[in-house]
């Protein structure tokens, strides 16, 4: 019981850290290419979180190809399919840590 929970607690905080970090460097996006122009200087930890947000997103591209009927106007749908993928990447990676390893006999 205890593995199941920690398995869902792990996918549930990827998915949502993925989707708040997204969101937050979708909103900022406008306001830091605004701020880098002449005469303007965006705040730093600002800035990176849009980086951030371009590498987390960076799925997407695939995603919009193969599934287009996913594509919605503000992009949160696309932007929650992704943070649910990488939340079951999450999952598989503790999965992947708490698996016995392989032990080989010798003939």
């Amino acid at each position: 019981m205890a593995r199941r929970l920690a398995t869902l607690a792990v996918f549930v905080v990827v998915a949502a850290l993925h989707f708040v970090l997204s969101v937050a460097g979708q909103v900022l996006a406008l306001r830091v290419a605004f701020d880098s122009q002449p005469g303007g200087t965006p705040n730093a930890l600002e800035t990176a979180v849009v980086r951030l947000a371009g590498l987390l997103l960076a799925p997407l591209i695939v995603i919009q190809n193969v599934a287009p009927g996913l594509s919605t106007p503000g992009g949160y749908l696309e932007t929650a399919v992704t943070s649910a993928s990488f939340g079951i990447a999450g999952t598989g990676m503790l999965w992947l840590l708490r698996r016995r390893p392989a032990v080989r006999r010798r003939p």
